[in-house]
């Protein structure tokens, strides 16, 4: 590509031709993805009422969402050098492990620095330590990542599964979609910018055209 200050109209008018057929692929391609979108946001959809059907409205429902929560799936930005966003989904791996049981006691030794709770229970008899409020509700972090699906069971539904896959599909579209709406704007600006540029140019001309 010749630089700016040396082309003239017709190469402008060159990259105004590509630039406009860029943006017309992208446009398709768009279109296209947005269907498989609502594709897919209905076929999630009707695997859920699905599962809600087999095990139980109440059973596939809000109340079953744990206490603490931790995402699995992230979306990252960033802008390239055309200053166009795009995004990417990064997707962890849950922890698969079967969690252990609330009730279960581990033998520590208490120093100094450890702030138990001592509950009395009268003249003559021991002190029962109590564990602190943190101890017992451990934070989201130290829980690990967990499958969504725990929340409703060990032995789910098929149509469940496939529920939080096609869901799943549908976030890492999602990303797609906004990351060529971002090229589709990138795109106008230049464009508008190289109608600018010609319009210059050929003002310019008209006035060193001899009379």
């Amino acid at each position: 590509m010749a630089p700016a200050e040396d082309r003239g109209p017709s190469e402008v008018c060159e990259e105004l031709d590509r630039t406009i057929l860029h943006l017309f692929d992208v446009l398709e391609s768009l279109q296209t993805k947005r269907e498989s979108f609502n594709r897919l946001v209905e076929q999630g959809w009707f695997s859920l009422s699905k599962s809600r059907y087999a095990m139980g409205n109440k059973s596939v429902s809000a109340l079953q969402y744990g206490p603490q929560m931790t995402p699995l799936t992230r979306v990252n930005t960033r802008k390239n050098e055309e200053d166009q966003v795009e995004f990417h989904v990064v997707s962890e791996a849950a922890d698969t492990s079967k969690p252990k049981a609330e009730n279960t006691t581990t033998v520590e030794e208490i120093g100094p620095s450890d702030q138990v709770l001592r509950r009395r229970k009268g003249a003559g008899k021991t002190e029962v330590p109590v564990q602190p409020q943190e101890e017992i509700s451990p934070p989201a972090e130290k829980l690990g990542k967990q499958d969504p699906l725990t929340w409703f069971g060990i032995l789910v539904p098929q149509s469940l599964r496939q529920a939080q896959k096609t869901f799943q599909e549908g976030i890492c579209l999602a990303a797609e979609i906004a990351s060529m709406q971002s090229e589709i704007e990138t795109t106008r600006r230049r464009y508008r910018a190289l109608l600018e540029e010609k319009r210059k140019l050929l003002a310019k001309e008209n006035v060193l055209e001899p009379l």
